[in-house]
């Protein structure tokens, strides 16, 4: 089964940093499920540039990752990414090939 790797990017202000990282702490540990790992990271040299990133064991698991209802992650989701500078929030998928 090859693993898929989704990973959302943004931009935070420095104003919101802290309520972004209060926030972060009550997200994680509600994506950890499943087999699927989630991490946050902050880019080099980039202060408040994030990186999220979700590593699915399957792209099975990738496609009913958009069916699996958690109201809870879904609205702390919601605002983290208004808090986005400019709500400028970019996407990209990988798929494992060996």
């Amino acid at each position: 089964m090859a693993k898929v790797v989704f990973t959302v990017s943004y931009e935070i202000p420095e104003p919101q940093r802290g309520q972004y990282i209060s926030l972060m702490s009550q997200l994680k540990p509600l994506l950890n499920t499943g087999g699927t790992v989630y991490s946050v990271y902050e880019l080099d040299n980039k202060r408040n540039h994030f990186q999220e990133m979700y590593i699915y064991p399957s792209s099975e698991a990738y496609e009913a990752s958009d069916d699996t209802e958690n109201a809870q992650a879904e609205e702390l989701i919601e605002q983290i990414y208004a808090l986005a500078k400019d709500r400028k929030v970019s996407y990209s998928t990988a798929n494992e090939i060996a």
